[in-house]
This record gives C-alpha cells, structure tokens and sequence, in this order.
C-alpha cells in the first residue's frame, strides 16, 4: 500500500474544511492535484471516504475514522520533526572525543571552555591517550572522532580531515647552552641527554625516524608517558626534547624556552580522523568548529620560525 503524508494531508484538509477549494488552498495543491491526491488514497485504501456531489462534500463514517487517525499520524510526525530541528539548530547532545596527548594538554581546555559558552547544551568527553589508541577507539566507535597527527595508513572506511601544520622545536632550560642559538639544526642534538614522549606516540616515531636519517647519536634517551612529565624533567633540567608547537610550555615559562628545529624543519598535520560509515551528530559538528576556530587562535600565537621564544 502506498499512502504518504501528502495523501494523509489531503484527507484532513477536505474533513476540516467541507470543501475541496479551500482544502487544496490549506494544503497549497490546485484543486485537481487535491482531487486525484483524494482519489489515489480511496483507491489504496479500497474504500470511499467522501462522499461529494458537484455542490457539497460529505465524509463517511469511515473516512471520519481514518481522518482521526490520520490527524494522530500526522501531530506524531509533525513533533518528531519539529523536535529534530531543535536539536541539530540548538546543537545539544553527547560527543566523545578521543585525543592524543600532545594535543589534548593545550587544544582541549580552551575548546571545552569555547563550546560551553556556545554551545551549554553539549556534553563532550575526551578520552587522551596515544595515536594508535586514538585510532582505534574511533574504529571500534567508541569515540564520534578522534583528534591526532595524520596517520600513515588510514584503514579501510576511514577519513582523516587535516586542521593545522604543527612545527616541532627543541626545548630546554634557559641556560642550556643551546639557548644561544636563533635556530637549532638536528646535528646540534649529537651528544645530549634527551627526554623523548613515549615510545608507542605518533610524535616519537616521527622524531626517531629524522633522528635516524640525519645520523643524530643522544648522548642518552629517557622515554616518558605523559607530557607533563615531559615538561616536569625539562624543568628539574634533567635534559633536552623536542616537541611540537601545539605542546610547548607556555610563552613567558619562567625557567624554559625553544628554538625552532631545522636542517630540516619537521612538521606533523593535525586533523580529525572519523569514520566514513558515520556521520557526524550536529553536537559533534559543532564541536569540531569549536576545534577549528581553538587551533587558528593557537597558530595565530605560536612562536615563528627562526624567532627566538623568551
């Protein structure tokens, strides 16, 4: 049987109205594209439901049956759509968002506060951890997307939308003697004691793998989990790192500072990685925009390259 709203449309203007003139001006059909929409639904449903003369229009006993259900179908449907645009126009709803670390620690605070103050009806998760986590919480759907550097392989039904370039720069403590430096090329980190995030990082194996190419020897390498243990060792002056912009100390740190690394320069490209198959809710939407418009405040202030970050 093939009745649609149209018809349902129809049936309770002329029930209404008495009248198949003014039911076709309510329902906004010419009068002979309402008297076929009458005629199709009769002919679906195998029964008459008015009875009409060329100067009146009566309904049936079981047309005033099935306009009253019809009038129920049609408020159903008419809230259900009315409560969808709510939603997608006042952005309200759950996000999960999974993050690496050397991005959450910086991007996440400051686009939590942002979609709190645009959005207060969205309720967002972060779950921090280390790329290939990310990655696989989004590819198990236990995350709407994920926030992380560009991975080498995307995986089957996967997308990734790149965001910022990320530039990485050595960080020390102001009296280390690289601190005299404008720019610190790779042969410059020969010998140091170095402080590396995590081995299983994204970030680690893009800075190993130059390190390796370039013939870079550390003088020693002490692995770390968390980026704020990163930033607690430079600051004892345990030895030297390097890290993206995005996860440097704050400008003005009082005992920390970083110079642009070169010979050559290494980025990586941040962006939000999600599933084909899944399309993004309006609350996560409006949440990747917070994402967007935290990440051009945050280039818009980085240190730029060959400055000197006091």
């Amino acid at each position: 049987m093939n009745v649609t709203l149209r018809h349902l449309r129809a049936a309770v203007a002329v029930a209404t109205t008495g009248s198949f003139r003014r039911a076709a001006e309510t329902v906004h059909l010419s009068q002979p594209a309402l008297s076929l929409a009458i005629s199709e639904l009769e002919g679906e449903l195998g029964v008459r439901l008015f009875d009409r003369t060329s100067r009146s229009v009566a309904i049936t006993e079981l047309g005033e049956s099935f306009v009253q259900g019809a009038r129920g179908v049609l408020a159903d449907f008419d809230r259900l759509v009315q409560e969808v645009g709510e939603v997608a126009q006042s952005r309200r709803g759950r996000v999960v968002v999974s993050c690496v670390s050397s991005i959450a620690g910086r991007v996440m605070p400051l686009a939590l506060e942002r979609c709190a103050e645009r959005y207060p009806q969205v309720d967002v998760t972060v779950h921090d951890d280390v790329a290939m986590g990310v990655l696989n919480t989004v590819r198990s759907r236990e995350a709407d997307f994920g926030l992380t550097i560009e991975p080498a392989e995307l995986g089957e039904g996967m997308a990734f939308e790149p965001l910022q370039q990320d530039r990485f720069h050595v960080v020390f403590p102001r009296e280390h003697a690289l601190a005299r430096k404008k720019r610190v090329a790779w042969r410059d980190l020969n010998g140091i004691r170095f402080i590396a995030l995590s081995t299983t990082s994204g970030t680690h194996q893009m800075i190993r793998g130059e390190m390796v190419r370039q013939g870079v020897v550390l003088g020693s390498s002490t692995p770390v989990s968390h980026l704020s243990t990163v930033h607690g060792m430079l600051e004892a002056g345990f030895g030297v790192s390097v890290l993206p912009v995005i996860a440097l100390p704050v400008a003005g740190h009082p005992t920390l500072t970083s110079r642009p690394l070169v010979n050559p320069p290494l980025s990586r490209t941040i962006g939000v990685y999600s599933r084909r198959d899944r399309s993004f809710s309006p609350a996560a939407s409006a949440f990747v925009e917070v994402v967007r418009s935290v990440l051009r405040e945050l280039a818009a202030s980085r240190p730029k390259a060959g400055s000197l970050q006091v």
